[in-house]
């Protein structure tokens, strides 16, 4: 029996597009170039090309788009909202299948149950779960898509507090593997599907079509402080954070930001509380450890929301080019010694460090593997193509060196362009052996592109 892919002619693809609701387009169509500059937020243009592109209405399109890349020998790559640094959905040939039309949610406030579809934003979940008294821990940027962040593993709002990681909230998904068929997977039915969807990135051999997340009450009091140091003061100031220990419901978070001529370490702190009085203790928490001087203080105990932390983040983002990377560590003094040195080297003084606190949270059984008490990644961002290169070997530069500190990577801001072949690093091994060997058996034949750019 010959089992070699159906070659694709026009008349095929003019038969595909009429069992969808959505529409597709093949890279000769006129709309082609638009539809492929859309798709992802980053103005650097990618120069990798799928054959088509499908803009799914419902789920049905998602099986239909699957059955056909399948019997034509296409593999498939999957965009939520296209918020990816690398633009890793978009693979030449193959098709792309994107699923941000695909935007439902529905809310069950009295089993604290959201069921949301892919292309929904950490903004529209907020708003949609706030009349019920209810929270997410979505990413911090509003535009982020879901999908790609849960499927990460999540390093979202009041994460320490909320399950360690933002995809420890997810109870069950439904999803369409490469086979077409629709299954519904939690701890007990599909168990390995599930484990997988709980912080195994991309490319794991089945698309994600509805994910059904544990809610949390909504904090009465959000509330933020925030105080400034000299980046020499970087490494002490990890060090003291260290000591300190935040209780979870206090995020910590350290830019380095632009100050006069150099650049300073800003400390922000987030307090997620039922009242201004226990708000203010989360706070104290850290503050009044902090050795005497270390930092000066800016603001203290301010109204703070949802939708204030979308706006902070947002503005972090001031160019139209980017490329980012991380490490997670357990030596943060380390780490910022090589930040100190590389950082008046960047091409571009709107590219920010950013310093998360994540403890040692208890991982359960799932994908996300990745331990360190710190996250460091870097956003490099500028405005003209000519900066490109430099850029790019400056990130380079810089984490190939934090590298030798690194234990461990998250892969949602993982620089996939440049370290596809490292992508291990974001996993424990018995987890990486494991989503491997799991993907070989859920997509024997490379229906699904796989995570690293470059191969099928």
């Amino acid at each position: 029996m010959d089992l070699r892919p159906d070659p694709i002619d026009a008349d095929d693809f003019r038969v595909f597009p009429r069992h969808l609701d959505g529409k597709a387009r093949s890279r000769h169509h006129a709309e082609y170039a638009g539809w492929h500059r859309d798709a992802c937020w980053n103005g650097r243009r990618f120069e990798r090309f799928p054959e088509y592109i499908v803009r799914a209405q419902s789920i049905a399109d998602v099986g239909h788009s699957i059955d056909f890349a399948r019997r034509h020998g296409l593999s498939v790559s999957v965009r939520g909202r296209g918020h990816s640094y690398a633009g890793c959905f978009l693979r030449d040939n193959g098709l792309l299948l994107d699923l941000s039309a695909l935007d439902r949610i529905d809310v069950d406030p009295a089993a604290r149950m959201a069921a949301v579809q892919p292309g929904v934003s950490a903004r529209q979940l907020a708003q949609a779960l706030a009349p019920h008294g209810l929270a997410f821990p979505t990413g911090h940027g509003g535009d982020v898509g879901l999908s790609g962040f849960l499927l990460g593993g999540g390093l979202g709002i009041n994460f320490r507090a909320w399950g360690g990681m933002s995809a420890f909230n997810l109870r069950a998904l439904d999803l369409i593997g490469a086979d077409g068929e629709l299954l519904h997977a939690d701890a007990e039915h599909h168990p390995q599907l599930f484990w997988a969807a709980r912080g195994g990135g991309p490319g794991l051999g089945f698309v994600a079509v509805k994910f059904y997340l544990d809610c949390q009450p909504l904090p009465a009091c959000i509330t933020g402080s925030s105080a400034h140091t000299g980046l020499d003061r970087l490494g002490a100031l990890l060090q003291a954070v260290e000591r300190a220990d935040p209780p979870p419901a206090l995020q910590v978070m350290i830019a380095v930001v632009p100050h006069g001529d150099g650049l300073q370490a800003a400390l922000s702190t987030l307090a997620f509380a039922d009242t201004a009085q226990q708000a203010q203790a989360l706070h104290a928490a850290l503050f009044s450890r902090l050795p005497a001087g270390l930092v000066e203080p800016l603001a203290r105990d301010q109204p703070s929301s949802f939708e204030a932390i979308y706006r902070q983040s947002e503005a972090m983002l001031v160019s139209r080019r980017y490329r980012c990377d991380n490490v997670l560590t357990d030596r943060g003094a380390e780490a910022a010694r090589i930040l100190a040195a590389h950082l008046p080297l960047r091409p571009s003084p709107a590219s920010v460090p950013l310093l998360i606190w994540r403890g040692e949270p208890r991982l359960p059984d799932a994908a996300f593997s990745a331990r360190g008490r710190w996250f460091v990644s870097t956003y490099a961002q500028w405005d003209a193509e000519r900066d490109d290169e430099a850029n790019r070997r400056w990130l380079k530069a810089l984490y190939d060196e934090l590298a030798g500190v690194a234990s461990g990577a998250y892969i949602n801001e993982f620089d996939l362009e440049e370290r596809s072949a490292q992508v291990e690093r974001c996993f424990a091994p018995a987890n990486w052996a494991r989503l491997r060997e799991l993907r070989r058996r859920c997509d024997p034949d490379g229906v699904f592109h796989d995570v690293r750019i470059g191969r099928r």
